[in-house]
């Protein structure tokens, strides 16, 4: 991860935890999107191994990536209803698609960024590692096996992603930020 750590990354942690954040469970009101031209979403759901469940997987690609043949870094966030589309989001769109826009213009950043819709009512158990009385049973394990196992390989074979180590990193908020710490 360190190698594509840059001031400009610091400045899109920035700008993320400057967004606000309430209850993940809210359905968003009827809202016009505000997505760039470089969010898509991923022909269908995933299946999530372990879980039972499909969810929708969110992509955005740099400018320039469909000319460019250039490989790039990726990032896997959570909450992905929150993170380039106003229509979309329950707390308030955290801007990604407009950040990274901007530091690629700049040249202070490129890289592809994979948002996994949380799982609105089972987000408290996706996102936790840890059984809890209050919030029931973790599926933090499996959720990030789905990451890792299902979601990644899918990204670098469709996708012209620097696949290592140092070239992937995970960032979320809250819960997010709970499981990508875990």
């Amino acid at each position: 991860m360190r190698s594509f750590i840059k001031p400009a990354f610091h400045l899109l942690i920035g700008a993320l935890l400057s967004a606000p954040v309430i209850a993940a469970d809210m359905a968003p009101a009827a809202r016009p999107s505000t997505a760039l031209p470089g969010v898509k979403l991923l022909a269908s759901e995933l299946e999530m191994p372990g879980l039972d469940r499909r969810r929708q997987v969110r992509l955005y690609l740099p400018p320039g990536y469909a000319t460019s043949g250039k490989r790039y870094p990726v990032l896997y966030m959570h909450d992905a209803q929150n993170l380039f589309d106003n229509a979309t989001s329950y707390s308030g769109e955290w801007k990604v698609d407009e950040t990274m826009d901007a530091l690629s213009r700049s040249g202070e950043l490129e890289l592809i960024v994979v948002g996994i819709d949380n799982g609105q009512a089972r987000r408290m158990t996706e996102l936790n590692a840890w059984s809890s009385a209050r919030f029931g049973k973790a599926e933090g394990d499996q959720y990030m096996d789905f990451i890792v196992k299902t979601l990644k390989p899918i990204i670098d074979k469709d996708y012209r992603t620097l696949p290592d180590r140092a070239n992937t990193a995970i960032m979320g908020s809250s819960m997010g930020g709970l499981i990508s710490h875990y």
